[in-house]
């Protein structure tokens, strides 16, 4: 039986729900949010803070190509 929501998950879906509803929101976010919501939460942080890390990374490398800094 699932766990009965308290007062602050409440809002956490609202949020949730009102960001896959919105049209600007990408398909590949939507996905990734309704793939974590079934997942084990504390795994699927953990994966998408290192996901977050390697695209910063990875954008920081195509900015300094870019953009290389004048010294």
């Amino acid at each position: 039986m699932a766990e009965p929501l308290g007062r602050h998950d409440v809002g956490d879906v609202a949020e949730v729900i009102a960001i896959i509803a919105d049209p600007a929101t990408s398909y590949w976010l939507r996905d990734a949010i309704v793939s974590a919501c079934a997942r084990d939460p504390f795994d699927a942080e953990r994966d998408a803070m290192t996901l977050a890390a390697l695209l910063t990374r990875r954008l920081d490398a195509i900015v300094a190509r870019h953009f290389p800094s004048r010294r």
